[in-house]
């Protein structure tokens, strides 16, 4: 009478054995697809996923790792429909910026959402992020009046630092002690201090000749800024202590040297030059030693900008100003904006989580920024999958 029991048990035994030996032969599929992607073989990736995909249609890590390999590929429109398979199913992995960014840059779409800080009436040349990203150093102009502000990102006015005169480049101290800016409002441009706890402003640079886009170093203890103080015609890039206010001059061209930026380790510049007839982006050591070419096209690139392995800059390369983001290990670049308007002044934050950019609409400079950290929504994306692959969202379920 036992023996019929002992015959269910072992057919119970070998059902949960095939079983499992299934699920860790799709979880092996799936694993030898992934480690095929971090190769680079995404044939060999697609292959091993698409036996994964037979076991479990619906599996939102297999159809993610499809639309990567796809997109590695370039091919677009399979990379879109898995992708929008990944958001159907409403998996986390919808939102994952390296593929998003992909896509949106295949789709012919700002990578990143442009969120506006809007300040109404005004023209908004330059904004960068405080140190601890609450709040955003202005420059704005009402009429031909320009001066600094520090604002929300919703465009609320926390204080205005500036009164006379016109005010321009402000850049945040790391240590979140002052704000330096260029202003004419001793009669010519000179870099001023503001210290935000006691409101006290300083000329640093207090001279006849013109001084403008300061930038601090990482420890907020130099800065370095462009000036015309040693020719007229000639613009020069210069590091000063702040303490002693002693003044190096760190470059001797014929041509523009400008944009000047510390590196993020603080022991080098970056700028840019027109000394080989465009404009590249050149650095140095922070004594004006050792200077080499960084980035160079036949167009026009400037106003760059370091935060880990990422080159921050504009460039004319399309027409229009474009910002871009370089890759300078794997040498990638990547429009971060399209060519619909001008776009200028990108400041990247201290963290390296947003970006602010000026851009050009109907005569008016308006300020935007950027979360380096989230991309496009995953909704804009799908919605234009849809439009330009004829995909229909799924209807909604009713309760």
């Amino acid at each position: 009478m036992k023996k019929p029991n002992l015959l269910r048990s072992s057919a119970y035994i070998m059902v949960v054995c095939m079983l499992c030996i299934t699920v860790c032969s799709r979880k092996d599929d799936l694993q030898k697809g992934v480690e095929a992607i971090e190769k680079g073989d995404y044939a060999k990736a697609l292959k091993t996923l698409r036996a994964s995909l037979i076991i479990d249609s619906l599996n939102p890590d297999v159809h993610y790792n499809m639309s990567l390999a796809y997109a590695y590929m370039d091919s677009i429109e399979q990379a879109c429909r898995h992708y929008y398979t990944v958001y159907s199913l409403g998996s986390p992995l919808m939102n994952d910026v390296q593929l998003k960014e992909l896509l949106a840059r295949a789709l012919a779409m700002d990578p990143y959402l442009a969120q506006a800080v809007p300040m109404k009436n005004m023209n908004q040349f330059k904004g960068v992020f405080s140190p601890d990203g609450r709040s955003i150093a202005v420059a704005a102009a009402k009429r031909d009046i320009a001066n600094i502000y520090v604002v929300e990102s919703t465009g609320k006015i926390i204080m205005q630092i500036t009164k006379r005169g016109m005010n321009t480049d402000p850049d945040f101290s790391p240590t979140d002690e002052y704000i330096a800016f260029a202003s004419d409002a001793d009669g010519d441009d000179d870099v001023y201090l503001y210290n935000i706890q006691t409101k006290e402003v300083t000329n640093l640079t207090n001279n006849t000749a013109k001084d403008f886009s300061p930038s601090f170093s990482p420890d907020g203890k130099e800065i370095v800024f462009i000036s015309n103080r040693d020719n007229e015609y000639r613009w020069e890039i210069y590091r000063m202590e702040i303490a002693s206010q002693d003044i190096k001059r760190l470059t001797n061209n014929t041509y523009w040297d400008g944009f000047p930026k510390f590196t993020p380790d603080g022991k080098k510049v970056i700028f840019s030059s027109k000394r080989d007839g465009s404009e590249d982006i050149y650095i140095m050591n922070k004594n004006g030693s050792g200077e080499k070419i960084l980035y160079a096209t036949e167009s026009d690139e400037n106003d760059p900008q370091i935060h880990g392995d990422y080159l921050y800059f504009k460039s004319n390369q399309s027409g229009e100003w474009v910002i871009y983001r370089y890759n300078m290990e794997t040498e990638d670049i990547m429009a971060l904006t399209k060519d619909t308007y001008p776009n200028w002044n990108p400041r990247i934050s201290l963290n390296g989580s947003r970006l602010t950019l000026a851009r050009k609409i109907k005569n008016q400079w308006r300020l935007y920024y950027m979360d380096l950290e989230a991309g496009m929504p995953a909704v804009q994306i799908a919605q234009e999958i849809e439009k330009k692959f004829d995909i229909s969202p799924e209807p909604e379920k009713e309760e």
